[in-house]
Formats: structure tokens, sequence, C-alpha cells
């Protein structure tokens, strides 16, 4: 089932100097730690002039919809889904 969440969030991250990429590692939502295993598709949106970077992520039960906003540099979690259709 896929949730609308919009709630904001930790995040902590990682650098890849080599491959010059920005990946989410883990992040507390809820007073739970989730930890992503694979990012499975990234891409940015323009809302006026502030970029949006949109990270969907998984820890190999869930999927997550991250955003960062690059102007206050704030995470939000957007959605989350469990595979299920219903």
């Amino acid at each position: 089932m896929n949730e609308v969440i919009n709630e904001k969030v930790s995040v902590m991250l990682l650098y890849d100097r080599m491959k010059g990429c920005l990946m989410p590692q883990k992040m507390r939502w809820q007073g739970k730690e989730y930890r992503f295993i694979k990012q499975s598709y990234y891409h940015r949106i323009r809302e006026g002039k502030t970029t949006l970077h949109i990270f969907h992520v998984t820890d190999g039960m869930m999927d997550f919809r991250l955003q960062c906003n690059s102007e206050t540099l704030h995470w939000t979690l957007e959605e989350v889904t469990d595979g299920n259709p219903c």
C-alpha cells in the first residue's frame, strides 16, 4: 500500500567522491531508525528558484520517497510503500 506521509525526518547521508553521488544511508522517523540498502531512483524538481532532490530508497521491506529542499536543507518523508497493492 502506498501512503502519503509528508513529515520532516532526520537523514544520514554518504557522499561517494569517486562516483560523485550522494545517497541516504538511514533515516529516523517516528522514533524508529530505517537503514537503506539500495537507492532505486533519484531526480530533481524545480519549484521556483528552489531545487528539490528526490530520492527513492528501500530498506528491503519498504520503499521510501525522500525529498531534500536545497534552500533549507530540510528532509521530508513524502511517501512510504510496503509493496502490497491494497
